[in-house]
């Protein structure tokens, strides 16, 4: 009887340790910062340039950030946007008001993320001019 008991009580041991073990199941992080698809400089970055950019950067203001002159004016700057490798551009320290960075961009305020997040894609995604 005593012998019944223990193989039937390791038994359930058994069991309830598989039990325990056997419900595992991963946890789902939900990415709250959805992947930036195709970016278009003329549809989503010159927008932000009208909108922050020419007012004080117009014809006369280097580099000029004008509709038509921004991607030629950004691209020929050295150093400025080096196209896929937008943590080495010196427009995204500007943009991110980095310390190390003498010319905060706009001098103000820093743009919202969301768009600072749309030029680095858009750089990351080899700066081209479409």
């Amino acid at each position: 009887m005593k012998k019944i008991t223990r193989t039937l009580g390791v038994i359930a041991s058994f069991i309830l340790m598989l039990s325990l073990t056997s419900c595992y199941y991963d946890e789902v992080i939900e990415n709250t910062n959805p992947p930036i698809l195709d970016v278009s400089y003329a549809i989503d970055i010159q927008p932000i340039w009208n909108q922050f950019c020419v007012a004080c950067h117009p014809t006369l203001e280097q580099p000029d950030l004008t509709e038509g002159n921004s991607y030629n004016a950004l691209i020929s700057i050295p150093g400025g946007i080096i196209s896929g490798n937008a943590e080495g551009s010196e427009l995204m320290e500007m943009l991110r008001h980095d310390p190390n960075n003498p010319n905060p961009m706009p001098p103000s305020s820093p743009m919202s993320a969301t768009n600072i997040n749309l030029i680095e894609a858009w750089i990351n995604q080899g700066a081209l001019n479409n």
